[in-house]
């Protein structure tokens, strides 16, 4: 895992996890982020705790008998959060503190791959790749409340700012699909350039945007019309001696909070790319290990009171 100063992309620790990180979720407090160690040919069965303060990792979760963690983050400030299990079909809740997996809630679905929180901390939702299919989860009984079918291998998913619509992709038909909160009633599907992967809103719930790992770009959709109104090219990637450039394969996608900036991990070419929001142009560059997937937001507290408060923040 690399800790990145996004202004200038200097890399300033570069820290082991397990094998696999794919996921990576960061502690509202700014102290602890937490990797989903996803394996590779042997499934991945752990968690990795790395500490900012102390730049270093403090901690291995061993979430056994469960495998295959992926989609992540944090249900309360720092000391609990969700993570998904491909394997169990389950959404595991843990404790960091106890180190240890407090519950697993089933979705119902297979293949269960990435989460989305609702805003009240009552509601996860993921999205099952091998069922295309999305799952609705009450986090007070830990009950699955209803899946609901959306497209073929479903993997991207968001919930829209405002909370009234959940977006998710389904990278096998290359469609994006639209569903009412809190029923979770299909609204709409749209095409969409080829194996959308990840979404993200900006912050103020007019766009979104698609890292489409085939076509090596990212898709601009305004949520009101649902149509695509721009299509950024993410930079090719180098190829083999006396080959031609490979695709760059854009799959982690991150938003700036001030909404100026779009972070996208682009898998083959070992580097990030950085969108500018204002002009929907790639504007940068942020150099990488092998592979760059999941990112997160890091940030410094200036005042915060622990499991509960509010929080004023810098980033």
């Amino acid at each position: 895992m690399a800790i990145v100063e996004p202004n200038t992309g200097w890399t300033k620790d570069l820290v082991p996890t397990g094998i696999g990180p794919h996921e990576v979720a960061v502690a509202y407090d700014g102290s602890i982020a937490v990797v989903a160690d996803y394996g590779e040919k042997t499934p991945g069965s752990t968690l990795t705790v790395y500490d900012f303060r102390e730049r270093r990792v403090i901690d291995t979760i061993d979430l056994s008998p469960h495998t295959r963690p992926h989609g992540i983050a944090f249900l309360d400030n720092r000391s609990t959060l969700l993570v998904t299990s491909e394997t169990s079909r389950a959404v595991l809740e843990v404790s960091i503190r106890g180190r240890r997996v407090v519950r697993a809630m089933d979705t119902g679905a297979a293949g269960s791959h990435m989460l989305a929180i609702s805003g009240d901390r009552r509601r996860v939702y993921t999205a099952n790749l091998g069922s295309g299919s999305v799952s609705e989860i009450d986090l007070s009984t830990g009950k699955l409340v209803r899946t609901v079918p959306t497209g073929k291998e479903t993997e991207a998913i968001a919930i829209a700012p405002d909370e009234r619509e959940l977006w998710v992709g389904n990278r096998a038909e290359d469609t994006l699909s639209v569903l009412e909160l809190p029923g979770l009633e299909p609204l709409a599907s749209i095409p969409c350039a080829k194996l959308p992967i990840r979404l993200r809103f900006t912050p103020d719930g007019r766009r979104v945007l698609v890292s489409c790992a085939d076509s090596g770009d990212v898709a601009v959709i305004d949520r009101d019309t649902r149509t695509e109104v721009a299509r950024i090219p993410m930079p090719a990637a180098e190829g083999e001696p006396g080959e031609p450039p490979r695709s760059p394969q854009p799959v982690g996608l991150l938003i700036d909070p001030t909404n100026r900036y779009a972070f996208v991990a682009c898998t083959n070419a070992r580097r990030i790319a950085v969108i500018d929001l204002a002009t929907l142009e790639v504007s940068a560059h942020i150099e990488t290990g092998n592979v760059p997937d999941g990112m997160a937001w890091a940030f410094r507290s200036r005042a915060f009171e622990m499991f509960d408060g509010p929080l004023e923040s810098r980033y």
